[in-house]
């Protein structure tokens, strides 16, 4: 049997993961206490922010990016390893993704 990536469409799996929790707190932070008012935040369609809530899909760096523009503060809040440790992502990555998108 042929493992699958997490979208199953044949896309390379990404080395991290959203912590959910920290966006949620970030969220309610904010006033966004239901998950469709933080899909409208972000302009992230909801099917695909609850697969990323649920972790069982990663985030692209664009979507973390959106993220992170939408609730404030570093990217690397809302990302982690697949291991649940912290991620740490070079200034310059982010800066450069920021510039891009």
């Amino acid at each position: 049997m042929r493992s699958r990536s997490p979208g199953g469409r044949g896309e390379k799996p990404h080395r991290y993961r959203l912590n959910a929790a920290v966006l949620r707190k970030k969220a309610k932070a904010a006033g966004d206490t239901e998950q469709r008012e933080i899909a409208r935040r972000t302009g992230l369609d909801e099917g695909a922010l609850s697969r990323l809530l649920a972790g069982s899909r990663s985030p692209s760096l664009e979507t973390a990016v959106a993220l992170a523009a939408a609730y404030g503060g570093p990217i690397e809040d809302l990302l982690t390893n697949p291991d649940g440790t912290p991620l740490r992502i070079p200034a310059q990555a982010v800066r450069t993704a920021a510039a891009v998108i």
